[in-house]
């Protein structure tokens, strides 16, 4: 397998890179966020936030120490960054999310000083251990463990401190609770959940907004429960 991404392979239009200025781009490895729906660390320093000219420069940033994601240090310049994840930069002192916009384009939105101590996981699915613990698997990776199996349903989104991941509020996937898009047609956007229809088949179940739009559940992603709890970018910027 090829360690080296051409850019007509890698996807610009997310990253917001310029698809012919260079011939390479750097290829996310394997991690905790898909491959097709993160950026790696590299991009995010010197194309997104512009804090270093070229990949040497940017490797050395990142190399140094200077760059937290989720509260832990990060080395690895291909290390993928996604969903939610917050990334901190010490030395300035600020703060960002990960997120994406109604373009279909990361974005990573400011945070206040305070809010980097705390990230939203959505709950994907539940395991059952061995020694009856049920193991709940976040989106990001991440894995809690409880002996309380009802503790939480999939789909729901936590409030985690990190780097730990001691949980400060949870928020349940339910009728009446604001859910942010994260993938097809209305990428971006937010809105109240009006309906969830389970769907007799090997499709996907549907959601149905207030707004007036439905998607699939995949991409819905809880981020409150009257109002959202993260800041979203502003509506309509190219």
């Amino acid at each position: 397998m090829s360690k080296h991404n051409k850019r007509y392979g890698a996807p610009t239009k997310r990253w917001g890179i310029p698809t012919k200025k260079y011939f390479w781009a750097p290829k996310v490895r394997a991690g905790a966020h898909p491959k097709d729906r993160s950026v790696p660390m590299l991009v995010l320093i010197r194309d997104i936030l512009g804090y270093a000219d070229n990949a040497r420069e940017a490797r050395r940033i990142i190399g140094d120490r200077r760059i937290l994601v989720d509260g832990s240090e990060v080395t690895d310049h291909k290390a993928p960054v996604g969903l939610m994840d917050v990334i901190s930069i010490p030395d300035l002192g600020e703060h960002y999310r990960f997120v994406f916009d109604q373009y279909g384009r990361v974005r990573l939105v400011p945070v206040a000083k305070g809010q980097e101590t705390w990230k939203l996981c959505k709950v994907e699915d539940k395991t059952v251990l061995k020694d009856g613990m049920t193991q709940y698997n976040l989106h990001d990776g991440r894995n809690l463990r409880s002996d309380d199996a009802n503790l939480y349903k999939t789909k729901d989104v936590l409030k985690i401190e990190v780097p730990g991941q001691l949980v400060a509020e949870s928020y349940p996937f339910e009728v009446g609770s604001m859910a942010m898009i994260t993938g097809g047609k209305h990428i971006g956007e937010l809105g109240v959940i009006k309906e969830y229809e389970v769907v007799r088949s090997s499709t996907q179940n549907l959601v149905h907004f207030e707004e007036g739009f439905t998607t699939v559940q995949e991409y819905v992603f809880v981020v409150g429960k009257d109002k959202p709890v993260i800041e979203i970018p502003e509506v309509g910027i190219v």
